[in-house]
């Protein structure tokens, strides 16, 4: 017999719940002529009744009426009223069995119902086959075979039944899929497979965990290890085997436990089933090691520049302390020269008096070369880097299989010439070597004197392809995120249909936003003589400085937060968890990778969160914490903690704070900002982060987060120290599952650029950034900018409208992908960012973030209270943050995960555990609230927006990680608060 489907006993018992709400009962349970007609039969109200609620009852949940079985009131009410009888008298039937089985019959035979007889069975089984290939979760096959038994108006006659007919055909699916993929492998390829599990790096490791190890150094034998691992795959031959599209889905999820699987678990495994799960992972990891190839590549090019630029530094700094010495000598030499003409004495006799003439000449070239018509630059250092990619540059051209655009074949051409080279400098350039793919700027490096400097060709070549590969011109199929820009937009065989989608005429949209734009423009233009002279001075705007906000509150204002959170109970975490899960149940969103099942043990994962939140690590939690050993801890990170397990909860917890009353008085919920924080990385994980001289000269990473006005987080992600932040706020405002209907957005500068802009109008957001140095900025217009009077100086470029209507099917169709998640907004918008100006769809959005930039510019400058909100959200986010570096305290709050994926884990615990403490502090605040005003206490309601569900002064964030078994609660199940006698 086979297994059943995975479920909690809950969900066992709602898939054939009778509906107990108005939308369902009216969806389900409407009566048209015909059924009263046939109603209208029966003598009595009661048998009138009873007739009506088994026919509904067959319809939906499309099973009989069980006797004695209690009907919601919704529910009863509603069919007795379509059959115009008081609901009362069901209670009579009730009694009369016979009467009931009578009816049953009658139904069937009008209505055409028939019981799951064999035959019945045999033909859905047929049809269960079929659906099941491509479907994953037993779950959604289940409920597809009881929509397809009440369509086809077959009885269901119990959960039990129909679950193990779903998985059955789940089992023989997975047992036909194994098999057809198995029998595509040749036996040299079996072999192969089975090789990487068996076969050892050295005594501890496999070749298949050897794999999936972690690469953060930068550095060009990282490259060689990475594409060793590549090569390693492909020997394989995996890359040859066809895979039906209908597979995909389930191999996905093969994919999906694979990377989790020890090699000891995969040698425990039936061999067919082995090799397909194996074939599975193993495509995943040659995305993702790909995916790590460029991205290692693309960060050797960018710390060979950053070396080149400190070298030209060091040597200016150098120059600029030689030069006083310098013009002292040659004040020297000239005065010594005058002296000797004047006095008819031998003028080379006195130069080698004071200084010998190899200095002389030394000084005389420096000054030379610096009076030169092209000064030094950070490319003239660059051939130093040249060691690194002499060979990890040819193994990268010859790993990986590139193509391009157009465009970009004298760059496709010059890779070939540079991977037949292959780094041998006994083998020269040919004659007709390809120049044009070199940017202007290389030029005069690469030809010197007209021949081909081959050290700083090849430089400019990779330069290029790391350009090329950052935008999306130059492409790898096997990759995840480097694949062409129309395989990126267009939406995945299995996804959802989505109405489409328009943003309207183009001329409409146009003339709507320029003559708002010439209306802005020219009221800022007529107002500035009636302003402070000094808000435009140098041809600049100055932005008003805000005024300190009046403490119109006086003592309540000051004192109420603390008297609120004087009261909330002391407790620990480990409780605040406890609670919190009571109230949401978010941890029934951390299903296991394979079943879905929720985690069995509720403390052993909490303190696995905590362990991952706080950065205590599971080894020591597991000492401290009494819930679980190391292994149980490791089994629930490993098999239950995921970025979509992570955001469902999130968004359980989001969605739990919005509803909160005492939230309401902190925002209106349609407000987000999103900040990065700085995490300093320690011990392995230091090779994996950047250096940003704003933290000082530790590698750091950020973690990027987005919070709502209500201070609910929405979404987190993991950004190198040095990346720009903006692009990844549409992350969170596109990619949360809450319920929060946000409409816009804030951000502290970080990233801002005019397509981030273009972008965030587009999808229908208002952008707020609070922008530094935006006095600086370029305003820029339609119309001449002579027609705005004094403020002409601060105009660029006239507004291309041409080149917004050409490209607006573009902008439409990449609009359009962010809005339906067909690609994450950050990775298609670092690939038009990185484009260079002649990029046509590039140059258009930023056309149109010009015209969006420049009116949110004019708004900043004319509207004070829109400067108070964007500063005000803004600070939300900062205090959170200080919540953040509270809880991840220990280990010094640096991280010390060596991969990408363990910090985003650690990030996305640190976020949920943060979000559990401000639901906790907004449910028990609002408690507070009410008893202050309960005891006589009169609180100015717009005293409230002044709290912050922040604190964690009551929470015992460190050390004692235990659970309290009998926790004091009252009858809400919420523990007392601390209020003190009345006098």
């Amino acid at each position: 017999m086979p297994a059943r489907i995975p479920m909690t006993e809950r969900q066992r018992a709602l898939l054939l719940a009778l509906p107990d709400t108005e939308t369902m009962v009216v969806r389900y349970h409407g009566l048209d002529a015909e059924d009263l007609s046939a109603i209208g039969i029966a003598r009595t109200p009661a048998t009138r009744l009873s007739y009506a609620l088994q026919l509904c009852c067959l319809r939906y949940p499309g099973r009989h009426l069980r006797a004695g079985e209690l009907l919601p009131a919704i529910m009863l009410d509603h069919i007795a009223d379509q059959v115009g009888v008081d609901a009362g008298v069901i209670a009579d039937f009730a009694r009369r069995t016979p009467t009931r089985y009578d009816q049953l019959a009658a139904i069937k035979a009008r209505f055409g119902f028939a019981d799951l007889s064999q035959p019945v069975r045999t033909s859905m089984m047929a049809w269960l086959t079929t659906e099941a290939m491509p479907i994953v979760d037993g779950r959604i096959l289940l409920g597809r075979l009881m929509d397809e038994l009440r369509t086809r108006r077959i009885v269901i006659p119990g959960i039990s039944v129909v679950e193990r007919m779903a998985a059955e055909a789940m089992l023989r699916a997975e047992t036909d899929l194994v098999a057809a993929v198995d029998d595509t492998l040749d036996t040299e390829m079996r072999q192969r497979l089975d090789t990487l599990v068996d076969d050892k790096v050295h005594d501890r490791q496999s070749r298949f965990s050897w794999l999936r190890e972690p690469e953060p150094r930068v550095a060009s034998v990282s490259l060689a290890e990475i594409l060793e691992k590549v090569a390693l795959i492909r020997w394989t031959g995996i890359s040859r085997v066809l895979i039906d599209p209908r597979y995909e889905p389930r191999l996905t999820q093969f994919a999906r436990e694979g990377v989790r699987y020890t090699a000891q678990a995969f040698q425990q495994m039936r061999p067919r089933r082995r090799r397909v799960i194996l074939l599975a992972t193993l495509r995943e990891l040659e995305a993702t090691l790909t995916d790590a190839a460029i991205a290692m590549f693309g960060a050797l090019m960018g710390r060979a520049h950053l070396r080149a630029r400190k070298r030209l530094e060091q040597r200016v700094a150098v120059s600029g302390r030689e030069g006083r010495d310098r013009l002292i000598r040659i004040a020297t030499v000239l005065e010594t020269v005058s002296r000797a003409a004047r006095a008819g004495e031998d003028i080379g006799a006195a130069l080698r008096d004071i200084l010998s003439l190899d200095m002389l000449d030394a000084d005389a070239a420096i000054i030379r070369r610096t009076a030169a018509p092209h000064r030094d630059d950070v490319l003239s250092e660059i051939a130093a880097e040249y060691r690194t990619f002499k060979r990890a540059g040819p193994q990268f051209l010859q790993a990986l299989d590139f193509h391009g655009r157009a465009g970009t074949a004298t760059l496709r051409n010059a890779m070939t010439v540079l991977s037949d080279l292959d780094g041998d400098w006994r083998k020269p350039l040919p004659a007709d070597v390809p120049l044009g793919h070199v940017e202007r700027r290389w030029q005069r490096h690469v030809v010197v004197a007209g021949k081909i400097d081959r050290t700083h060709w090849e430089m400019a070549t990779y330069g290029a392809l790391a350009n090329a590969l950052a935008s999306g011109d130059i492409w790898v199929p096997t990759s995840r995120m480097h694949r062409s820009l129309d395989v990126l937009l267009a939406p995945s065989p299995g996804a959802t249909l989505q109405p489409p989608f328009s943003l309207g005429d183009p001329h409409a949209w146009l003339d709507q936003r320029a003559a708002q734009l010439d209306s802005a423009l020219r009221g800022v233009a007529r107002n500035l003589d009636g302003r402070d002279a000094a808000l435009f001075a140098g041809e600049r705007l100055r932005f008003p400085k805000e005024q300190k906000g009046d403490d119109s509150g006086g003592d309540e204002g000051r004192h109420l937060t603390p008297a609120c959170y004087g009261m909330l109970p002391a407790t620990r975490i480990t409780d605040v968890l406890s609670q919190v899960e009571r109230w949401t149940g978010f941890t029934r969103h951390f299903g296991h990778v394979s079943t879905g099942l929720p985690p069995a043990d509720e403390r052993a994962f909490l303190a696995t969160l905590i362990a991952e939140a706080t950065n205590l690590g599971l080894s020591r939690m597991a000492e401290v914490c009494g819930a679980g050993s190391r292994r149980a801890l490791l089994r629930m990170q490993t098999w239950h903690m995921r970025e979509e397990t992570f955001r469902a909860a999130l968004a359980c917890l989001t969605d739990a704070i919005h509803a909160e009353p005492i939230a309401a008085w902190f925002g209106q919920g349609h407000r987000a900002s999103a900040d990065g924080q700085a995490f300093y990385l320690g011990g392995p994980g230091e090779a994996g982060g950047t250096v940003n001289a704003h933290y000082g000269r530790d590698p750091v990473v950020k973690i990027y987060t987005t919070i709502t006005d209500r201070y609910a987080p929405l979404h987190q992600t993991v950004i190198a120290g040095t990346a720009g932040e903006a692009i990844h706020a549409l992350d969170g405002i596109l990619g949360h599952d809450s319920n929060a209907d946000l409409t816009a957005l804030h951000v502290d500068g970080g990233g801002v650029s005019d397509i981030v802009f273009a972008t965030m109008h587009l999808l229908g957001l208002d952008f707020e950034p609070r922008i530094p140095r935006l006095s600086d900025r370029r305003l820029y217009a339609f119309e001449p900018p002579k027609r705005y009077g004094r403020l002409a100086p601060l105009f660029g470029h006239r507004l291309n409208r041409d080149l917004i209507v050409n490209h607006w099917p573009d902008i439409e169709r990449v609009i359009g992908a962010m809005r339906d998640r067909t690609v994450t907004p950050s990775l298609i918008l670092k690939k038009l960012s990185a484009y260079r100006q002649q990029n046509s769809l590039a140059a258009a959005l930023r056309e149109v973030g010009r015209i969006e930039r420049t009116l949110f510019t004019l708004r900043w400058f004319d509207d004070p209270e829109l400067r108070r909100t964007v500063t005000a959200e803004l600070n939300k986010g900062e205090a959170r943050n200080s919540l953040a570096r509270a809880v991840a305290f220990h280990r010094l709050g640096r991280f010390r995960d060596r991969g990408l994926e363990n910090q985003q884990t650690r990030a996305a615990a640190l976020n949920l555990v943060t979000a559990a403490i401000i639901l906790f502090n907004c449910r028990y605040l609002g408690r507070a609230v009410e008893e202050m005003r309960h005891r006589g206490t009169a609180i100015d309601p717009t005293m409230l927006s002044r709290l912050s569900p922040l604190g964690w002064d009551r929470i015992n964030l460190t050390g004692d990680y235990v659970w309290s078994d009998n926790l004091d609660l009252d009858a809400n199940g919420l523990m007392p608060l601390l209020i003190k006698p009345l006098p």
